[in-house]
C-alpha cells in the first residue's frame, strides 16, 4: 500500500508515459477492476478531456463504478500530455484507495 511513485522530471516523456502504463496495470490486479481510458474533446477550442473508469472485473460494464476521474489537458498545472496521462491515473488510484479504506464515505 505505501508504493512509492516514480520521480520524473516534466521533460521526460517516455518516464511519465512507462509510468501511466505499470500504474494502470498495478491498479488493475491490486482492485480487482478493469480500467478504461479515454480521450476526447471537450467543449473548448484545443482542450482535451481525459476520463479514467475503474469497472469491476465481475460485472463489466453492468456494475457499479468504484471509481471515475475525469481532468482536462492541457492546464497550467501540467506541462505534457504524458504527464496529464499518469496524474490521471494517480487521482484515479486515490479514489479508489478512499473507496476501499472508506467504503461507507467519510464521515
Amino acid at each position: 500500500m505505501g508504493k512509492h511513485k516514480p520521480s520524473l522530471n516534466s521533460n521526460d516523456k517516455e518516464g511519465f508515459l512507462r509510468a501511466w502504463t505499470d500504474e494502470w496495470k498495478e491498479l488493475q490486479l491490486e482492485y480487482g477492476i478493469v480500467i478504461e481510458f479515454t480521450i476526447e474533446p471537450s467543449g473548448r477550442a484545443g482542450v482535451l478531456r481525459l476520463s479514467a473508469t475503474a469497472l469491476s472485473a465481475k460485472d463489466g460494464h453492468t456494475g457499479l463504478l468504484p471509481a471515475y476521474y475525469q481532468c482536462e489537458y492541457p492546464t497550467a498545472a501540467v506541462q505534457s500530455l504524458e504527464a496529464c496521462l499518469f496524474a490521471c491515473m494517480v487521482k484515479l488510484e486515490r479514489l479508489l484507495r478512499d473507496r476501499r479504506e472508506h467504503p461507507m464515505g467519510k464521515a
